[in-house]
This record gives C-alpha cells, sequence and structure tokens, in this order.
C-alpha cells in the first residue's frame, strides 16, 4: 500500500519537510513556487524514496512538478540503509504516480559503492526501476565502464548497462 497522499498536492508522494515558506504564488491561476521541499514514497510502511528540492515549481493545473537542486535516497523494502544516492541540477515529478525525471549532471552511488554518472535518468514508481537510455559510465572498485544506458532496480539493487558496456580503465 502506498503513502497517504498530501491533500493539498494530491500526491502519493508526501511533502514531509517544507522547510521554506512559500517563495511566491503566481498570479497566472495558482501556480506554486516553494523551496527547500523534501518528499517522501512510502509503500506498507516503509519509506522507499525520498527527495529532496531546493526549489520546486507547480504550475497551474498540472501534477508535474518541476524541480531543481535535487538529491534523491531510495532503499529496499524492509532494508537498513539507502540503496542508492543520487543528485541532479533539476527534474520533475508526476504527483500522482511519484514517478519522476532526472536531469543535468546525474551522479548515483549505489549502497555497495558502484557509482554511476549520465545526463539523465527516469524512476518508474510502480516497477520501482531507474533507467536512461543516454550514455553512461560506471566506476565499480578499480573498473571504469561505460556504454549507453543504464538500468537499476530498486528491489535488489542490480544496476546494468544496457547497451555497448566497454571497460574503459582497470
Amino acid at each position: 500500500m502506498r503513502a497517504l497522499a498530501a491533500a493539498s498536492l494530491g500526491a502519493s508522494l508526501l511533502c514531509v519537510a517544507p522547510a521554506a515558506a512559500l517563495e511566491g504564488v503566481d498570479d497566472n491561476n495558482s501556480a506554486l513556487r516553494m523551496s527547500k521541499m523534501t518528499f517522501l514514497d512510502a509503500r506498507d510502511g516503509h519509506t522507499e524514496v525520498v527527495l529532496d528540492a531546493e526549489r520546486v515549481y507547480l504550475p497551474p493545473r498540472s501534477d508535474v512538478a518541476q524541480l531543481e537542486g535535487v538529491q534523491v535516497r531510495m532503499a529496499q523494502a524492509r532494508s537498513v540503509g539507502d540503496s542508492l544516492v543520487m543528485t541532479c541540477e533539476r527534474g520533475d515529478m508526476v504527483l500522482g504516480k511519484s514517478d519522476f525525471r532526472a536531469e543535468g549532471d546525474v551522479r548515483g552511488r549505489t549502497g555497495d559503492g558502484r557509482r554511476f554518472f549520465t545526463s539523465w535518468v527516469r524512476y518508474d514508481s510502480e516497477a520501482q526501476v531507474l533507467t536512461t537510455d543516454a550514455p553512461v559510465r560506471i566506476i565499480d572498485g578499480a573498473h571504469t565502464l561505460a556504454g549507453v544506458g543504464l538500468r537499476y532496480s530498486v528491489r535488489d539493487g542490480r544496476l546494468a548497462i544496457t547497451s555497448g558496456a566497454t571497460v574503459v580503465q582497470e
């Protein structure tokens, strides 16, 4: 069962920590601009995704929030600790489905220490999978791999390049 919806946003992502006050409301049909927001996505009483954004813009009559200065922490159900920590410059989030897209200098680190770098990723909350078809670089200990596309399963912590993987450095 997913987290309860935030009443004001109608989202399955629950906004729990608006650290700063509302920056402004556009006269353009009640668009919202907020800063330092934290969103949670939980299933069966366990927090699975925590998304922090420095700035959030919600256009009028939209369920897609535009984000800047984003950090995401993901955890496997019933696990202790993060299975993935990721940052990016900007993104957007579908509030009703908890899906998001991260763009701009996307950098991630898995719970076992592997790091990845790419230009964008998309998170499908139902499948609990992070994917991209952009070029990607993964650093795994002494190995650096490059390829096109990435798939990360939050459920089991599997990280893979989906096409054209080559070893760049040993």
